[in-house]
């Protein structure tokens, strides 16, 4: 620290005062008297300035700042203005600290501390050029300032790696083995592609220091960086003789087998880490975090992924460990076991949305709505906007015959998301479904717009239009879809009933509704379509075949008995087509079509 001493200085003041024989009495005096303030003004910065001092290592800055504000004003000396800066550097005022620091290089520009504090205050601030220049600086006043090296390797990692790297190896030159800055160099070298480079570096420093642990796990880092396995593993093996206990040679070795693909043994080794105390249990979940993402994309590994998660959830019941067994019981397809997994995790960690919703996609693919509906009413409660959860619920709700429910849902779900394709299709069918037709085609026709290809938005309209009478724009649409998608079981379903219901175009629907029965063979809608074409077509021998199997997959349709009891009628099996139009309505008692038949008959 430059501060003068400044009870010597004044003394010298004194002395060189009375000693000058060539002074006239008047200008002693005044001489005197100027000396005398000045050195009553320094000695009160030295006071402030201490008091500074002792509350810095109080760890109390701010009021440190004030005492060496108050004795800047009484002496401007650099070194108060060093000391300010890095006050306020610690604050993290870094406006003020550059200030004083620009200000104390200025007053002492060879300083070699006060320059090195601008460096390091431009490089926190993000003025890579400007600290480089300082850092250069501080060097050539003093080409042994080691921690100037290595700020300026630094300030040149992020644009200037090559540069970085010179520095890097200068230090090493002037230090020796310094791990921070091995590091620095494995690194460099490694973005560049040069991690052989840190291996010759690192084997020759072995051979002079062959004990020094610190090397060793830099060059087996190296070698697994390069997937040099095998000597990896040798090196491993040799130092976990001398260190049986260290857990990161453990985790290296751990590495080593999963590079290699060696799954069980690498879970072998991670294991050992997972029984540790000593290991976080952050890292305990990032080595399960492995092992899942690798058993998504390889089944063989799903077991030992099983095992590692059930290793740490002996010790401690985490809502990820148990997200993470949801996760692999689902790539099993035991989706009982998943959801389950998924519900102890919205239990444990209620404030996770991501949670919710898995558990909402698990449950609507499962088609347990019942329980989708339970489980996303919680969830819209703790996440009123959150769009996965509203969309998942409102599908529920519609699946559940629950029309206004699910039209409140996936309203909300489209005020969230007002693009998503799945929540405007969804949105559409459901006003449909309230006779709200109008307000369902401004959403179908948002939909294509979006996506002019969008099969579900071209045969809900096609439905929506046939309902409405308007054949001309719904045959359109259907063929429409159809051009897109030819094998589309469900749009070829929907149009062949359409033409049969209007007896027209009656061997095109044939083709529609075999290509639709050919792909769900149990559909029982689709084999009630073909049925009825081939009533229209008047074969009624394959219409009472294919109707009656739908009756068998869908025995409480009412639709199905009406129309399996008019193909009986037209076989003038009139008695068995009354019995069937009474199951109709014992099913549907609102059929007035049904009854007036059945009245006529």
């Amino acid at each position: 620290m430059k501060l003068y001493i400044y009870t010597i200085i004044a003394a010298l003041l004194v002395v060189l005062g009375c000693s000058s024989a060539n002074v006239t009495k008047e200008n002693s005096t005044e001489t005197e008297a100027q000396s005398e303030v000045e050195t009553k003004e320094q000695l009160l910065a030295q006071d402030h300035f201490i008091s500074g001092a002792i509350f810095d290592l109080k760890g109390q800055y701010p009021s440190a700042i004030l005492e060496y504000q108050e004795a800047l004003s009484y002496d401007n000396q650099a070194g108060i203005h060093y000391a300010l800066s890095k006050d306020y550097l610690l604050l993290n005022k870094l406006s003020l600290a550059l200030k004083y620091s620009r200000e104390a290089v200025n007053m002492s520009p060879d300083d070699v501390e006060y320059n090195f504090l601008l460096g390091n205050i431009y490089k926190i601030a993000q003025q890579p050029d400007s600290a480089a220049i300082i850092f250069n600086k501080v060097i050539e006043l003093d080409s042994l300032y080691y921690q100037a090296y290595y700020g300026l390797g630094q300030v040149y990692e992020a644009q200037k790696p090559m540069k970085a790297l010179e520095v890097y190896e200068k230090l090493l030159k002037l230090t020796g083995p310094e791990w921070s800055v091995l590091v620095k160099v494995a690194d460099l070298n490694e973005r560049m592609g040069n991690v052989d480079n840190t291996i010759k570096t690192v084997e020759e420093l072995l051979a002079l220091n062959p004990s020094n642990l610190r090397l060793k796990k830099l060059l087996i880092e190296s070698y697994l960086k390069t997937k040099k396995t095998k000597k990896a593993m040798t090196l491993i093996d040799d130092t976990l003789l001398m260190f049986p206990d260290d857990l990161s040679l453990i985790e290296y070795k751990g590495n080593a087998f999963v590079i290699e693909k060696r799954w069980q043994e690498a879970a072998e080794e991670y294991k050992k880490l997972i029984r540790s105390d000593k290991i976080p249990f952050d890292s305990k979940k990032r080595i399960a975090a492995g092992f899942v993402t690798e058993a998504a994309k390889d089944s063989a590994i799903i077991p030992i992924a099983k095992n590692v998660l059930h290793e740490i959830a002996k010790d401690s019941t985490d809502w990820q460990i148990n997200a993470y067994l949801g996760e692999i019981a689902s790539t099993e397809k035991n989706d009982s076991l998943a959801i389950e997994y998924f519900k102890t995790a919205t239990i444990d960690a209620p404030w996770n949305a991501q949670l919710w919703n898995r558990l909402g996609i698990l449950l609507f693919e499962a088609q347990k709505y019942e329980m989708a509906v339970e489980e996303m009413k919680k969830a819209v409660r703790q996440f009123p906007d959150d769009f996965v959860d509203n969309l998942i619920l409102g599908l529920a709700l519609s699946q559940q015959k629950d029309i206004d429910g699910a039209e409140r849902a996936l309203e909300h779900a489209v005020k969230l998301n007002p693009n998503d394709l799945t929540a405007l299709n969804a949105y559409a069918f459901t006003l449909n479904q309230q006779k709200r037709n109008d307000a369902a085609i401004i959403y179908l026709e948002k939909v294509l717009y979006l996506d002019s290809t969008n099969i579900q938005a071209l045969g809900t309209l096609g439905m929506i239009y046939d309902s409405m009478d308007d054949f001309r724009v719904s045959d359109s649409l259907y063929e429409r879809a159809l051009t897109i998608d030819s094998a589309n079981a469900l749009i070829a379903n929907n149009y062949a009933y359409s033409l049969s219901e209007r007896g027209v175009k009656l061997e095109r629907a044939l083709e529609l509704s075999k290509l639709a029965v050919e792909k769900e063979p149990k559909n029982s809608s689709y084999l009630d379509t073909i049925g009825w074409v081939y009533y229209k077509l008047g074969d009624y021998s394959k219409a009472e075949e294919f109707i009656k199997k739908a009756i068998d997959l869908d025995s409480n349709n009412a639709v199905l008995y009406d129309h399996l009891a008019d193909v009986l009628s037209k076989q003038n099996k009139i008695e068995k087509a009354k019995e069937y139009w009474k199951k109709a309505l014992d099913i549907d008692p609102t059929l007035k079509e049904v009854q007036e038949k059945l009245d006529k008959s």
